[in-house]
């Protein structure tokens, strides 16, 4: 797929879908949250300004938001259902921030885009380390424990729509320190070059990624957990056409 910034028809309106509903996942790296938006019924459109060989759904190479103003401008939005937006967590980081790198605030312009959509919209990012200049307004919180997976990986989400959380189960189960081999059944950070990539890949339930990838990722499990929220949310809209009977 290519994108449309000419006003021409996207190659996605060209070919049939699924009478699944649309969502656009912005900013998709391999497709973790798209996998469980998949999950809870969504047929996934990807958009991201890197190639993205390994992701299992419709895929658009560009920038993100300008895609997103472009459908906007043509009307081609109509189209879609509801939208995810993750934007790059590294300026959020206390890593980048140490060593000095700069990271553009794209929270903020991406919430001014999804709010002229009229859709039901999610935007996702890590929990910030220290203060936070670009901040997601009353997230919640998720959390691997929540969802029987061996990992914490606390991520943050806001929406346009009312969502909530399960249980947070406290945190008992010790993490193998970096660098040490992963085992299966062991509770772990999958940061650096850590081990047993298969065993990683199979607890979050995203097998087509690379190591990359599961460093990054949205377990799918926590999308779908949204996702089911934001199925309500697009069928109550009137305007809502593309649900299957």
């Amino acid at each position: 797929m290519t994108p449309t910034g000419t006003g021409m028809t996207p190659d996605w309106l060209q070919r049939p879908l699924t009478t699944r509903p649309l969502l656009l996942d912005l900013f998709c790296c391999q497709g973790g949250a798209a996998a469980g938006y998949a999950a809870a019924g969504f047929e996934v459109i990807g958009v991201d300004l890197a190639p993205q060989p390994r992701y299992p759904y419709r895929f658009v190479q560009a920038d993100a938001l300008t895609y997103l103003g472009d459908l906007l401008t043509t009307g081609a939005i109509g189209a879609f259902a509801a939208v995810h937006a993750s934007p790059p967590c590294q300026r959020k980081t206390r890593c980048q921030k140490i060593q000095g790198r700069e990271h553009p605030a794209l929270i903020g312009p991406a919430r001014e885009l999804l709010q002229q959509t009229g859709l039901p919209w999610v935007i996702e990012n890590v929990v910030p380390d220290g203060p936070d200049d670009d901040p997601l307004i009353d997230p919640i919180r998720l959390c691997g424990a929540m969802f029987g997976l061996h990992t914490y990986r606390h991520r943050l989400f806001e929406a346009s729509f009312p969502i909530t959380a399960p249980g947070h189960p406290p945190h008992t189960a010790p993490t193998v320190k970096m660098g040490r081999p992963i085992r299966p059944g062991d509770w772990y950070h999958a940061v650096g070059n850590f081990s047993n990539v298969p065993y990683v890949r199979a607890d979050l339930g995203v097998p087509w990624m690379s190591r990359d990838g599961l460093r990054e990722c949205i377990p799918p499990a926590y999308t779908e957990h949204i996702g089911q929220q934001a199925a309500a949310a697009a069928r109550s809209r009137p305007s809502t056409a593309l649900w299957a009977a």
